[in-house]
């Protein structure tokens, strides 16, 4: 495992992050309704994937996801170090992008969101949203994968009750800003077991496929 890959994860996930609440705080200072505001930080989020994932793909796998780096352990395509260490990478990441766009917008450094989402339709959202990210990833190529799944996130942002979060690092970093795309602390555990679960389903629709090949 080299120093780089944890690096490009750290840095990715950061940037990612950054798009995430950057673009929620703008929408929310230029006065958008509620429409404007999802579809800016919808346009925002998949523009940032398609970048990070085109350039770290070749170095790192370009996971910045952690259920991403859990079916690749799953299918022994890394260590066990390499799961942990690219987890502990893509949390640190993503928090450091929370923090660096909160100090951006002139919010506290470290804030504390109280935005409630709950409910067993967020909760299915969430299985959705993951399911379809991680399949993806399983099922994409190189040359491809990088257009697939930011077009898969913009379109869950309007089709999924959660708004997409599909990413446990994601879900865990928004606890610490009051963005509009903020999540309360509260919420995050039912929002990491639906990513897990949908990732776990999608890895089971990957192999029943190569079974029947």
């Amino acid at each position: 495992m080299k120093l780089r890959n944890l690096a490009v994860e750290f840095i990715g996930t950061a940037v990612l992050l950054i798009a995430v609440v950057g673009s929620s705080f703008m929408a929310s200072y230029l006065k958008a309704d509620s429409a404007l505001g999802l579809l800016i930080n919808a346009a925002v989020t998949a523009a940032a994937l398609a970048i990070i994932i085109k350039v770290g793909s070749p170095i790192s796998g370009a996971h910045y996801n952690p259920v991403v780096t859990l079916t690749s352990w799953l299918r022994k395509k890394s260590s066990f170090t390499e799961f942990l260490f690219y987890v502990v990478a893509q949390v640190l990441g993503a928090i450091v992008g929370v923090l660096i766009a909160n100090s951006m917008f002139d919010s506290k450094l470290i804030a504390s969101s109280t935005i409630e989402r709950s409910g067993s339709g967020v909760f299915i959202g969430e299985i959705v949203a993951t399911m379809g990210l991680v399949y993806l990833a399983l099922t994409s190529n190189e040359k491809s994968v990088w257009k697939l799944i930011p077009l898969w996130i913009f379109a869950a942002y309007f089709f999924t009750s959660s708004t997409s979060f599909a990413n446990p690092a994601v879900t865990l970093s928004r606890v610490f800003t009051d963005a509009p795309s903020g999540i309360e602390f509260g919420s995050v555990g039912a929002f990491v077991f639906a990513q897990v679960i949908g990732s776990l389903i999608a890895l089971s629709l990957w192999k029943a496929e190569k079974r029947n090949d």
